[in-house]
């Protein structure tokens, strides 16, 4: 057996050395922090019954009393230090006189705290190695469902969605043209998509999201809509968000160049107080104050647009462009709302539509609007999966190119469950 010790800058380091000087079977002994750096020490061809005392020899027993019994313990237990010393003195490394090592104290809490971190680290590690070896395999069994795989994420779509959908392709499959259209024809079908006009029946329809997600540009745009098909008379704008500062200011700019009435309501009650008073206007526009997760204001939405006299319907506003976990926390924060649909904003602001296709095919709220410009005067639009997309891969392919190599995707993949024959 071989032991030698190794002292790099961190555990990846050490490893690479353990690597190419002993091979992929050796075993790490253990490892220590020192001011040096991080001292690991491996073994090759590790047998672990050298360093196991030989049982005690059993004195067998004697009617003459404990003398006999008491010298065949002491012997035994000799002979096993003298066995363990011996192995100790030809097996375990000496470190060098400079380095002073002294054993961790039992329940030492720093030792114990620097173990844990040296075993996340470890994990990690063995996860990254995995996860490589498992997509180099995959890739080897089926190159045309490898390809497919790094094509959804470079549309920008989530690892488990893009993962989903290369499962869904036949594994004997070998064009990989037909690949790439399978996929998006299961992605088409998996967008929920309603294009229904949300003042088709009028009443009281309210915008939530996040902040900055356009939605005060939005209920402007459908105001105008209206206002031209009806009569700018037949609609009002109630402002209720009393938090973000300019965002009344700007909801009464738009109102004076629409001539649109433009209320304001700084709580639930105003709110309704103020549908109570419009309640002969066929439409009344809500605009609410955005927030995130950490945000004590989003959390006053659902008081704020608790059901009243009149009919409301509530739609989410997401932006296109954001990225996808705002995208997920969004829709998770908003879901205990009643959602008539999702109206997404800003799809001319962004370079990839794949966080919210991977959003809106993981959710039963349907997208019914969208709005690809800042002109108040263009109205929101319908759309349908196939056109949005057509949309995120004319994208993809007016972008510049990027090369993933494989570690860095089968890093970017994580765990791999692809569930393939």
């Amino acid at each position: 057996m071989q032991i030698k010790r190794y002292l790099a800058e961190d555990m990846r380091q050490a490893l690479k050395q353990v690597r190419e000087e002993q091979g992929p079977d050796a075993v790490i002994l253990s490892t220590r922090q020192l001011a040096e750096g991080l001292e690991v020490v491996a073994a090759l061809d590790y047998d672990a019954s050298l360093f196991n005392p030989a049982p005690e020899a059993q004195a067998a027993p004697s009617p003459s009393g404990q003398g006999l019994k008491a010298g065949a313990e002491t012997a035994g237990s000799a002979a096993a230090s003298s066995a363990a010393g011996a192995a100790s003195e030809s097996f375990a490394y000496r470190p060098s006189p400079q380095t002073g090592e002294t054993a961790p104290a039992p329940g030492d809490d720093d030792s114990l705290a620097a173990m844990r971190r040296e075993i996340k680290a470890l994990r990690r590690m063995l996860e990254c190695q995995l996860s490589s070896l498992a997509f180099n395999d995959f890739s080897r069994r089926s190159p045309v469902r490898a390809d497919l795989l790094a094509r959804l994420i470079h549309l920008g779509l989530s690892s488990p969605l893009a993962q989903d959908l290369v499962a869904r392709v036949p594994a004997e499959e070998r064009d990989p043209a037909r690949a790439w259209q399978h996929a998006l024809s299961d992605l088409c079908r998996m967008l929920p998509v309603d294009n229904k006009d949300p003042l088709a029946q009028g009443g009281v329809l309210s915008l939530v999201g996040p902040t900055g997600v356009g939605k005060t540009t939005a209920i402007a745009r459908l105001a105008v809509r209206y206002a031209e098909l009806h009569g700018p008379e037949r609609v009002a704008m109630i402002s209720a968000d009393s938090k973000r500062p300019g965002a009344q200011e700007c909801l009464f700019s738009c109102g004076r160049q629409l001539n649109i009435p433009v209320y304001l309501a700084a709580d639930a009650d105003e709110v309704h107080e103020r549908l109570a008073r419009l309640a002969h206007v066929p439409v009344v526009l809500v605009d609410t104050a955005g927030g995130l997760r950490d945000d004590p204001h989003a959390h006053r939405v659902s008081g704020l647009l608790r059901p009243g006299g009149r009919p409301m319907t509530r739609w989410l506003v997401l932006a296109a462009n954001a990225q996808l976990q705002t995208l997920e926390e969004a829709l998770m924060l908003y879901s205990n709302l009643p959602l008539s649909g999702i109206i997404a904003t800003k799809l001319d602001e962004t370079a990839s539509l794949g966080g919210l296709l991977s959003v809106i095919a993981r959710n039963d709220v349907p997208l019914t609007l969208v709005s690809d410009s800042p002109d108040l005067r263009r109205p929101l639009q319908s759309v349908s999966g196939r056109q949005l997309l057509k949309r995120a891969v004319a994208q993809l392919r007016a972008s510049p190119p990027r090369r993933m190599d494989r570690e860095s995707l089968a890093q970017h993949v994580g765990e791999l469950h692809y569930a393939l024959g």
